[in-house]
């Protein structure tokens, strides 16, 4: 397997989780049970990614914490990008020197089949960098217009075509990219997706390898980590270590003899307390959360507190609901 270095982009605000980013920073919202940055870091490691650069920003003390706790041994250098709030390609200009030759540009936020990481990287070998991963959405991730089948070039950013074909996140470049990514800030545009698309604009060749067909989730709201969450736990796609009620299967008296709870699966309790409560389906708690007397479904509850009464799509963290809307950002 061609080997890879990957640099991890952890430092936005993650705005678009609503009051929720002012408490927690997004790259540690569990989905399963497992915060967004250890998706990415265990989809990386299945395909044999040995070396890792976390750039961290907003709330970036709690995260480098997190991978220094969580990832103890593993080879992982956490930096802290001074003007992330101008945008992710200047938390990527932030890596420069921690990075040569190849390496793989991957998002905190997004929760994917390890396989599109794995076939991006083989795919390097064969047809060079930069190459992207590309998949196919209704109405999420950047468009693009291609030419070629299951891979070849990216003709335009931003425009689609046809295949309805979208960037997925993954991409890989080299230390050359760098030289373009300061060409793009120069200009006032602080995205990675902006010095991708002039590279094109100007001639470049950037190909693309489809993965229609694989998973891959882009968790940037509530709405986003609920959606996960359920293909996570139908999956069984779970900690090994807790309580996982897999889908279909319904557990009647959980708990002590006096507070006996009912769990509807799928289901996950990684830690905490039941008293009295019906949970699931789609239900996944963590961070010592406990439920008295609540009626919940597809929730995710992370970072202690307590749940009561009846409870739908809704993100907890600390015992504070944050409700899930169909419309505009999720507000408190």
């Amino acid at each position: 397997m061609y080997l890879m270095d990957a640099v991890i982009l952890a430092a936005g605000v993650g705005a678009r989780m609503g009051a929720l980013s002012r408490l927690c920073p997004k790259p540690l919202i569990p989905v399963a049970g497992r915060p967004l940055i250890d998706w990415v870091i265990c989809s990386l490691l299945k395909s044999r990614v040995e070396r890792f650069v976390v750039v961290v920003g907003h709330m970036g003390g709690l995260v480098a914490r997190h991978i220094k706790e969580k990832w103890r041994g593993l080879s992982v250098e956490c930096i802290q990008a001074r003007d992330y709030l101008k945008g992710a390609g200047y938390s990527l200009l932030a890596a420069e020197e921690y990075v040569s030759g190849e390496f793989l540009l991957c998002p905190a936020d997004i929760v994917f089949d390890h396989e599109i990481s794995s076939g991006l990287i083989k795919a390097v070998k064969k047809l060079g960098v930069p190459l992207i991963a590309a998949g196919r959405s209704e109405g999420r991730g950047t468009a693009i217009s291609t030419s070629g089948g299951k891979c070849g070039e990216v003709l335009r950013i931003g425009e689609g075509d046809e295949n309805r074909r979208v960037c997925v996140g993954l991409v890989a470049l080299d230390s050359s990219f760098f030289t373009h990514l300061r060409r793009s800030l120069m200009r006032g545009e602080g995205s990675v997706v902006s010095a991708l698309k002039l590279y094109v604009d100007e001639g470049g060749k950037l190909g693309f390898v489809d993965f229609h067909g694989r998973v891959w989730f882009d968790v940037d709201t509530l709405s986003d980590v609920l959606d996960a969450n359920r293909h996570a736990l139908k999956a069984g796609l779970t900690p090994e270590e807790g309580l996982y009620v897999p889908p279909g299967e319904v557990r009647s008296g959980m708990g002590t003899a006096d507070y006996k709870s009912t769990l509807v699966g799928p289901v996950l309790l990684l830690d905490g307390r039941i008293e009295r409560s019906v949970l699931g389906p789609n239900v996944s708690l963590s961070g010592c959360v406990s439920c008295k007397g609540a009626i919940a479904s597809d929730v995710v509850a992370f970072g202690g507190g307590n749940i009561t009464g009846v409870v739908k799509r809704a993100v907890f963290f600390g015992g504070v609901a944050f409700p899930v809307r169909d419309e505009g950002v999720e507000q408190i």
